[in-house]
């Protein structure tokens, strides 16, 4: 007797401790890793099929580690990622200022990636009683694209993947740094034979039109592609938001200035009709380009490539 209830106790034992390394057990499925995140940590299914990603970065992301999800959620009113058009067939676009629940457990996602932006602090518990949820560091890493292309890899344990993307971007970087030198160099040849002048490297400017207003902050996400190339121009602007008696202050030989709504493309057109935007530097010298702000403030792997893509057309490319 003795003996059989030891090896009940045993079992007993056993049960308990295999059941305390369950997390959510009532929730979790099977079989699981468990992700630690902003919000806590979450069992998520080892090769999820189904998700969906909550930010258009995430879904840009996830896309670039080769795996694709079924929805995502594209918050601010922007509908056409022309960068994104032929890697989301397949992708349910869902647009708004509010996710629809209803639609999302319609889909049956297995994984739902979110960022810790404030418009979603409110509905996390609604999407973890959906699916296991992840909340990746958005605000707290300063929205670093880098860091959250790693950080979706660790969920979709695509590390490698996203280590090598991040090197072929540097050596794009740094090609397109050589080409820009040599480009720069000739035409510093042809134009003028002083010492400085060929020594002299270009300087850009990033600048974009939002909600009615210029912007020109410099720490943008264009703006520190273009510090990476060694082109970014000084600021001499004390504050972001431009009027029209700061205009000459864009001190760039060359300005990359973003829209995106209709009422961004109006405004740029008055502002080109002030007698001070004759005043900036890269429009004497001919040298302003207009550019797509989703694009231009893309934050995301695919994004960086199809500004270098833009950057080259434009400054390498060009006769």
């Amino acid at each position: 007797m003795w003996q059989w209830f030891s090896l009940l106790v045993l079992a007993t034992i056993m049960v308990s401790a295999c059941s305390s390394t369950v997390v959510e057990r009532s929730k979790m499925p099977t079989p699981c890793r468990v992700v630690q995140h902003v919000r806590g940590e979450t069992c998520i299914p080892l090769h999820p099929q189904r998700i969906v990603a909550m930010s258009y970065n995430s879904l840009a992301d996830i896309l670039a580690l080769n795996s694709k999800p079924v929805a995502a959620f594209i918050d601010g009113g922007y509908e056409a990622f022309d960068y994104l058009a032929d890697k989301t067939d397949g992708v349910e676009m869902m647009y708004g200022s509010q996710p629809n629940l209803e639609r999302i457990v319609l889909l049956k996602p297995d994984l739902i990636i979110v960022v810790s932006d404030g418009a979603f602090q409110g509905i996390y518990n609604q999407l973890s009683q959906i699916a296991p949820t992840v909340v990746l560091p958005w605000m707290e890493t300063i929205g670093d694209w880098k860091q959250h292309l790693q950080d979706v890899a660790g969920v979709l344990e695509k590390t490698k993947l996203a280590t090598q993307l991040l090197d072929d971007y540097d050596r794009r970087i740094q090609h397109l740094k050589q080409a820009l030198s040599i480009k720069s160099a000739a035409d510093q040849k042809g134009a003028a034979s002083s010492k400085e002048n060929r020594q002299q490297p270009i300087q850009i400017s990033f600048a974009s039109v939002m909600r009615g207003q210029l912007y020109y902050d410099g720490k943008d996400f264009a703006d520190r592609i273009l510090d990476e190339l060694g082109l970014l121009a000084p600021r001499s602007v004390t504050s972001g938001i431009l009027s029209e008696e700061t205009l000459p202050e864009i001190d760039g030989d060359i300005l990359f200035i973003a829209t995106y709504t209709e009422n961004d493309r109006s405004l740029l057109e008055q502002l080109q009709q002030r007698p001070l935007w004759s005043q900036v530097k890269a429009v004497q010298q001919n040298q302003v380009y207009l550019v797509n702000l989703n694009l231009w403030h893309g934050y995301n792997i695919l994004a960086a490539h199809a500004v270098l893509d833009e950057i080259e057309k434009y400054l390498v490319n060009t006769p």
